[in-house]
């Protein structure tokens, strides 16, 4: 299955690709490669160009910002009398910025802090499970 990986609002965006691409490695998980988003709009631009060519969407970033760009911020305003298959919370057990899976049919968004620690944190528990499982719907 594909997948793209774009960065919003992200530091360190070498090494959370890294963590990214070594979490996924043994799973049936193909990564494009990574886009930048420093805006809302450019964000949406590149998540409607992402569900048209992967089912995976990787957005790593902007979850430490509280204001209308932040990414929390930006996914209410976009979900707003949408209604997902599936949304949580991803537990990240380094700071209180935690991550989201946002699930829609056959298209998977995973919102991730820009720490690569917590990236490889996150996706190495609760999500890889779902991971592998969402790659044989």
């Amino acid at each position: 299955m594909n997948s793209e990986l774009v960065f919003y609002l992200a530091t360190k965006t070498n090494l959370c690709e890294k963590a990214v691409t070594e979490c996924i490695s043994d799973m049936n998980i193909r990564l494009n490669p990574a886009k930048y988003a420093t805006t809302p709009s450019k964000l949406g631009e590149l998540v409607i160009d992402a569900f048209e060519r992967a089912g995976i969407l990787f957005i790593v970033g902007g979850l430490t910002s509280f204001d209308s760009k932040g990414i929390e911020n930006v996914l209410s305003r976009a979900l707003a009398g949408k209604d997902p298959d599936d949304v949580k919370k991803l537990k990240n057990p380094f700071s209180p910025y935690d991550g989201y899976l946002v699930r829609k049919g056959s298209q998977l968004m995973i919102v991730l802090p820009d720490d690569p620690d917590a990236v490889r944190a996150i996706m190495t528990s609760e999500l890889e499970s779902y991971l592998i499982d969402f790659t044989f719907i």
